[in-house]
This record gives C-alpha cells, sequence and structure tokens, in this order.
C-alpha cells in the first residue's frame, strides 16, 4: 500500500515537473493572411481575439530565447507569432491586427527578392494575388518592400528576421522525381530545368549539397522533345519520357557530380552573411534568428549560424519549447485551417510538453 502511494506520488511530482516547470510555449507559423487562404484576415483576427481574451501573452523570439536558455522568464501562457517569406499582406492585413490587439510578431523575411519600394498603383493590382505560379511567387510585387518592412518595425511590434536570401532550393540527389515541363512552378531550383530534362529529388540550398545530373542524359531527352514537336506538360510525354530515359540509362553510363563539402560550406556561408548584410543595410537591425527554408537544416549549417552571430533559428518541426531546449530547432506550428475549434485543439496540445510529445509519437513526428 505504501509503494503503491509512493509510486502515485511520484507520478504526481513528475506531471508537476513536465506542466508546471517544463511547460511549452506554442510557436505558430503562418504564410499569408489574404482573402484566399483558410487564414484570410478574418479568421486570423477572430484566432488573436480569443487568445488575447483567454489572456495569453505573445512574447517575442528574443524573450522566447530567453526562456529557452534560462536567462529569463515569460508567462506561463505565452506564446509566439511568425510569419515565413514576409508578404505584402503581412504589412496590408496583419499589422492592423496586431496594432489592434497589441500584439507582437516575427516575420521572417526573403531578403534578395525585395525592393526599396513601389507606386502605389502598382501595389494596388497586385493585392488580387494571382495564382501562385513562379513568377507571381518571385514577383517584387508580392513582397512587403523594404520601405513597409521598415514602417512594420517602428510599430515596436514586429521582429524582422532572416529567411535566406532566395529561398532557392538545389537537385539533392540522383532520385528522379520526374521530368520538368519548362514552367517554374515554385520557388527556383538550381540545374538545367529546360522541358524534357530529369527533374530530380531537390531540397533547400542551405541544407543540401547540390547535386548535377548527366548533361548529355538532358541534352538527348530535349532534344527528342524538340524533335518530336511534344508538348512537355502532357501526361503522355511524361510517360515517353520514362521509357526513353530508361533505354539512355541501359545503353549509357550516366554521370553525375556532387558538389564537394568544402564549397557547399562556402557556399551557406556566403548566402548566410549577404543575407544578413541586406538585413543591416535596409533596416539598421542585425538579425538574430533565422528561419531554415523548406525548414530543412542539418549540423553544419547550424555551426554557421552561431559562427555568423545568429542567436537561434525556428524549423517546421512539431513539437515543444520548453526550458533548457535547443534556440537552433524551435519548433513550430503550421495554422493551415480555417476552423476556430481545431485551432484551439492544436494550441492547447503545443502548451502541453506531455501532450504534445505522446501525440507526436503517436503520428511519428520524432
Amino acid at each position: 500500500m505504501i509503494y503503491t502511494a509512493l509510486a502515485a506520488l511520484l507520478i504526481v511530482g513528475i506531471i508537476w515537473y513536465l506542466e508546471f516547470r517544463a511547460y511549452s510555449i506554442p510557436v505558430l507559423y503562418y504564410h499569408h493572411v489574404e482573402p484566399t487562404d483558410p487564414a484570410r484576415p478574418e479568421v486570423f483576427e477572430a484566432q488573436m481575439q480569443y487568445l488575447a481574451g483567454k489572456g495569453y501573452h505573445s512574447v517575442s523570439l528574443n524573450e522566447l530565447y530567453g526562456f529557452m536558455t534560462g536567462s529569463s522568464s515569460v508567462p506561463r501562457k505565452s506564446f509566439v507569432l511568425t510569419f515565413d517569406d514576409g508578404f505584402y499582406c503581412n504589412y496590408h492585413y496583419l499589422l492592423p491586427v496586431l496594432k489592434k490587439y497589441q500584439l507582437k510578431a516575427a516575420v521572417f523575411v526573403v531578403t534578395g527578392v525585395r525592393k526599396q519600394s513601389l507606386p502605389a498603383q502598382q501595389r494596388e493590382r497586385s493585392r488580387g494575388y494571382p495564382s501562385r505560379t513562379g513568377e507571381n511567387m518571385e514577383s517584387a510585387e508580392r513582397f512587403a518592400t523594404w520601405d513597409e518592412l521598415n514602417l512594420m518595425i517602428a510599430s515596436g511590434l514586429v521582429q524582422i528576421e532572416d529567411h535566406g536570401l532566395f529561398h532557392d532550393r538545389v537537385y539533392r540527389s540522383d532520385k528522379v522525381r520526374g521530368f520538368n515541363t519548362g514552367l517554374e512552378l515554385d520557388w527556383p531550383v538550381w540545374g538545367d530545368k529546360r522541358a524534357g530534362t530529369v527533374n530530380y529529388e531537390a531540397g533547400s540550398s542551405l541544407a543540401y549539397k547540390n547535386f548535377t545530373g548527366d548533361y548529355k542524359l538532358n541534352e538527348h531527352l530535349v532534344n527528342f522533345i524538340k524533335d518530336n514537336s511534344l508538348d512537355p506538360a502532357d501526361y503522355t510525354t511524361m510517360e515517353v519520357l520514362k521509357k526513353k530515359y530508361r533505354e539512355y540509362k541501359a545503353r549509357n553510363t550516366v554521370k553525375s557530380i556532387y558538389e564537394s563539402h568544402d564549397n557547399y560550406l562556402h557556399r551557406c556561408r556566403m548566402d548566410i552573411e549577404k543575407s544578413r548584410k541586406l538585413l543591416e543595410e535596409h533596416t539598421g537591425i542585425s538579425p538574430g534568428f533565422l528561419c531554415f527554408p523548406w525548414g530543412q537544416y542539418n549540423k553544419h549549417v547550424i555551426e554557421l549560424l552561431k559562427d555568423t552571430g545568429y542567436r537561434g533559428a525556428v524549423t517546421t518541426d512539431k513539437g515543444a519549447n520548453v526550458r533548457g531546449g535547443n534556440p537552433y530547432k524551435i519548433k513550430r506550428f503550421k495554422v493551415y485551417r480555417s476552423n476556430m475549434a481545431w485551432f484551439k485543439r492544436y494550441f492547447f496540445l503545443h502548451r502541453s510538453r506531455i501532450l504534445v510529445t505522446l501525440y507526436g509519437l503517436f503520428y511519428g513526428w520524432f
């Protein structure tokens, strides 16, 4: 009987420690707050109104860093707001909500794609937010300008941080994902993307060494498309290309080249340093945090961040952010639904170290 009571007390003590001494700070992340998105402006405001009404405090990444490293504390009912890419809607729709409820947020900007300012008429036309093709994704009209970012900083509510120079990708392995159509439908990828060329598995340029496919193979496929006047976007063309690819491999040695480790590290350092310099030049502030493009990272890029002066980094990994946690692997959960009941459940889940860990183990997060 005594042993049972002691065991029960031990369990209660562990739960008390995990929930009240090692509690988790949820870090939410969004990309857009646009009328066409699930997290449209009125949905986002309703979410923030709910949190403010329940007594939750928005804290900055600097405050989260202090909490995780043990140098300072934050209220137990705290959360962090983050936005990736630095789109114009963050300035146009997000900032008024932050001001209304006096909430803090961090906006991670892709530094190499924005302009100082844009004509008002051009900016207003861009508010229609056409379908997200590669052209639109890289269009400066879609991103907040440096002037607008500085206005967000001046509000005292927004922390502008780094999301890399171009948010680009590299081919990361010889795993074939298909064949290129000649149209860029996403953020840029290094390598040969002409119609008919091999589309290899891709990943963040900061997280992976660059893989270069066989040039002669690509020339063979490109010429095949041209000589036969095939539509590269047609499904049947893709099937024919698969056959041609297999035939070529059966007759030829397919060469491939991986970037050297030293070149990879040098390239990543240049990317990080250039991006950091742009932020310093245009905002007068040195970034303290990086948002890993595509949520992909490794130990090498983390060491580069430490060496370059960054205090931490955010991921797209789910989980708990607790005292003693790694500030270079800050966990976040994406808000991608408009359903308020879902939002409340997921937010509550990420406040609890025990619940989010059990949930993550069940769904294979870790």
